[in-house]
């Protein structure tokens, strides 16, 4: 009876509802930071500079799999050297509260998922995988990032028809797993799981049937447009521009429509948590009308890392009505964009103006709350500040 009771709380979302603090977060949202392993190497920025009291669940990018099961992602700085986990320990000896989840797979490391999801025997051995994981390492819970179920991830991965339905066999394989160690530590354990943007991703996907088994999903809800394409366009848009008539644009490609069609498909509103890019995709060359949006361009423009992909904060500090820049606002779609007219360089990204209005329009539709991709894109919280105002109670 305890373990059915615990169950029906888990998959009610209940529990994780429960478990977030009254100084710290409101019950009724969520802010999700996702903290990424190679944050330890060039860029300098690990789980240690992270403000725990600003968040309410932080993601760490990724874990692997390997023969079937979850497996540490980068040893030399994940539990050793810089040991990001023991990190992620430490922050919630500040904050007891926040919850730590293990993310497995992420864009490069989903070739196995449709293996691993394949049969009873192959999802059982990956559930009980993770469950000695989180074990191990001191997790919270499990945030499935299958890139992408069917169709559409990287170069060789492993695809199949039937992963529609396998994708639900193995988060229901997990949340069992799960409630079983829940009731054995005598505690709580969360499973979530990263969803795709777009109309694919639905289709591909049963997410009613999955939202009776997660306590939330993260709707990667920005990459509508990027350096994949030969011309410019929005990140994160949040309504359809009809004057956006590109070769593969879709009505359906922004956020507004992807949260109807899940709702339709009977996800309840506030088990989605509208992902936040605290980063911003660039191109160059492209053609000077309407200010570069939406025209053809010669590639990639400059980058914080690598070509074509800017952190906010670079792009708050260097380029916003600098360096040859003039910023623009597009009213239909909500979002700003940049263009240098010298060279074509045309850049999408987020900033406070189009943050707000989506914060407005989460409340509005009663979503679960935030999730940012990811941290370290905001090295001076601007973006993740106003989140917090507009998502955390006030001080008492």
């Amino acid at each position: 009876m305890k373990k059915a009771i615990l169950s029906t709380l888990l998959g009610t979302g209940l529990l994780a509802a429960l478990a977030l603090p009254a100084h710290a977060a409101d019950p009724d949202y969520k802010i999700v930071g996702y903290t990424i392993s190679w944050g330890a190497y060039g860029r300098a920025y690990m789980p240690e500079d992270v403000d725990p009291h600003k968040l309410t669940h932080i993601n760490f990018a990724f874990a692997n799999i390997e023969n079937g099961k979850v497996v540490v992602g980068d040893g030399n700085v994940d539990t050793s050297g810089k040991n990001n986990f023991r990190q992620l320990r430490s922050l919630k000896k500040k904050n007891p509260k926040l919850k730590t989840l293990i993310s497995v797979g992420g864009w490069t490391w989903s070739k196995h998922f449709s293996d691993v999801a394949l049969t009873a025997e192959s999802r059982k051995k990956f559930a009980d995988s993770a469950v000695e994981f989180i074990r191990d390492y001191q997790f919270d819970g499990v945030d499935i990032d299958w890139e992408f179920p069917v169709t559409g991830g990287n170069a060789g991965n492993i695809e199949r028809p039937e992963d529609k339905q396998n994708y639900t066999l193995l988060m229901t394989a997990l949340r069992e797993a799960l409630d079983k160690a829940g009731v054995a530590d005598k505690r709580s354990y969360l499973l979530t799981t990263a969803i795709g943007p777009g109309e694919r991703w639905i289709k591909n996907t049963e997410m009613g049937k999955v939202a009776k088994v997660v306590d939330f999903m993260n709707l990667m809800a920005y990459d509508y447009n990027g350096g994949w394409n030969k011309f410019s366009g929005h990140l994160a848009p949040l309504y359809n521009d009809p004057a956006y008539t590109r070769e593969g644009a879709l009505p359906s490609n922004n956020i507004s429509t992807v949260v109807d069609m899940l709702i339709k498909e009977g996800v309840p509103s506030d088990k989605i948590v509208l992902g936040i890019p605290f980063y911003g995709y660039s191109w160059k060359g492209c053609k000077p009308e309407k200010n570069g949006e939406y025209q053809d361009c010669a590639g990639k423009g400059r980058g914080s890392w690598e070509d074509g992909n800017l952190d906010y904060s670079h792009i708050e500090k260097k380029l916003v009505n600098q360096d040859g820049f003039t910023r623009y606002w597009n009213d239909v779609s909500k979002v700003p964009y940049l263009f240098n007219p010298k060279n074509g360089e045309f850049v999408s990204y987020e900033d406070k103006q189009s943050l707000a209005i989506k914060l407005d329009y989460l409340k509005a539709k009663k979503l679960g709350g935030a999730m940012i991709w990811e941290l370290s894109g905001d090295r001076k919280e601007t973006l993740l500040n106003q989140i917090g105002t507009a998502l955390l109670p006030a001080a008492k």
